[in-house]
């Protein structure tokens, strides 16, 4: 069976959020929306992850009786206007992460993926089940000369011992699986490796994580102080996932921590040194957003002091059917399916298609054709691919009437274009830019040359 996912929540419009992003990861969704009835689900029905509304339990009382139960779900929490001292609360009761509303997508599909990793070390995994489910979990498959050119790089950068690293790449590609493969591959292995997902906590408690506290820092901290991540790491490595989303504030103490190698628990008066290297992850444009004003310049170059680029899916076709026999043989085994392999159409409609979601959306659909298919293949119906969008993969140029006609200079036709594809890709700024044939950090100075900014 595929993992279970809980969501209990009474706001029917955050349910059907919750649950289309869970049914994107291959998981079964069960709802609950009260405490009570959460609790006797979960039971019940073995849930892997729950989704809980604080507003739901307010006192973590369920919560409590949830992590009571053999084996115990990994529990992610959602809440409005979460504080600190609420948040510390309810982490300490057990929860993994602590969401605010309205949730972002791709923080809530990071924030269940990270839950079910956990919920496969924790102490009563449910055998093979989640391995080959879990988002980042086996090797980097491929021998395509884009990936091998990849690993060579990560290869030389985990030779060095202390410079940080930024790993950049769409959502999906691998980032987390790279991060890990430079801190197996040095001499930091025998140390920790310790990540911190920047898009899944509120500002506050994204510090008190990553630097800890000292007792009675805040209301409702633990009165013995907590160490943070930074102390957790020491001697191995710390994984700064989606590094893009870390607030302003924030930004300027983490560059404050790389310049001087020592940080500050929230509370305290006085530095501790560190010997932690810092691995930095984003599916953004970082100097894009430099450029927007967004990001800060001096703490992007602190951390692309070595850079390694995670390979789109659909720019290393090679390694597709690798992949899916990869995912086929752990499934295959793990959900009791006698499955010889895939048609050849089958494997050439995977080679074809785009994969926007990349590796994770071929593993979500090798997934799910293995537990739909009727025959002793794979076939292109059991796969059930989306169509491609054309405006990514088919760039068309702008009707003759939007060019302006009284002014036919390059500046005005450019701007007229720009305005056109912007308004087509419905203000996607990296789509625009692939349909235009330029990279993003030319597309932001065009639209800054033009005021076409906001």
């Amino acid at each position: 069976m595929p993992p279970l996912v809980l969501i209990a929540e009474g706001d029917s419009d955050v349910v059907h959020h919750c649950a289309d992003v869970v049914r994107s990861l291959a998981c079964e969704v069960s709802t609950a929306d009260s405490a009570l009835e959460a609790a006797r689900s979960a039971r019940d029905r073995c849930a892997d992850v729950v989704l809980l509304d604080l507003d739901l339990d307010p006192s973590c009382t369920i919560l409590s009786e949830l992590r009571s139960l053999a084996p115990a779900p990994a529990i992610v929490l959602m809440g409005t206007a979460v504080d600190v001292s609420t948040a510390v609360r309810v982490m300490r009761s057990g929860a993994i992460d602590v969401l605010e509303k309205p949730l972002d997508r791709e923080t809530l599909r990071t924030s269940i993926e990270r839950a079910l990793r956990q919920r496969l070390d924790s102490e009563h995994p449910r055998p093979a089940r989640l391995e080959a489910a879990t988002p980042g979990s086996g090797a980097i498959i491929g021998s395509s000369p884009l990936l091998r050119q990849t690993l060579d790089q990560v290869a030389k950068i985990a030779a060095t011992d202390s410079s940080t690293v930024l790993v950049q790449g769409e959502s999906g590609t691998g980032k987390e699986l790279v991060a890990r493969s430079i801190h197996e591959s040095s001499r930091r292995a025998a140390g920790p490796f310790v990540a911190l997902n920047c898009a899944a906590l509120n500002e506050s408690l994204v510090e008190a994580e990553l630097f800890g506290y000292e007792p009675g820092a805040f209301t409702g901290a633990d009165p013995a102080g907590r160490p943070g991540l930074i102390a957790a790491a020491e001697g191995g490595t710390l994984f700064l996932d989606e590094i893009g989303e870390l607030p302003e504030a924030l930004q300027a103490k983490l560059l404050r921590v790389l310049q001087e190698r020592s940080y500050r628990r929230v509370g305290s008066d006085g530095d501790l040194p560190m010997d932690v290297r810092v691995v930095a992850s984003t599916h953004r444009d970082l100097a894009g957003m430099v450029g927007e004003g967004t990001f800060r310049e001096d703490l992007f170059y602190r951390l692309n002091v070595l850079s390694v680029r995670v390979p789109a899916l659909r720019d290393r076709p090679e390694d597709i059917a690798a992949l899916a026999e990869h995912f086929l043989h752990g499934f295959r085994a793990e959900l009791g399916r006698k499955l010889a392999g895939f048609t050849p159409d089958a494997l050439a409609a995977l080679t074809r298609h785009s994969w926007p979601g990349n590796v994770r959306e071929l593993r979500n659909t090798i997934e799910r054709s293995t537990l739909l298919a009727a025959g002793t293949h794979i076939e292109t119906a059991d796969l059930a691919l989306e169509p491609p969008a054309p405006d990514v993969l088919t760039p068309q140029p702008p009707p003759h009437d939007s060019i302006p006609l009284g002014d036919r200079s390059l500046k005005s036709v450019e701007e007229a274009l720009i305005k056109k594809v912007l308004e087509e890709a419905r203000g996607n700024r990296s789509r625009a830019a692939r349909v235009l044939g330029v990279n993003r950090t030319t597309l932001y100075n065009k639209l800054r040359a033009y005021g076409l900014g906001a």
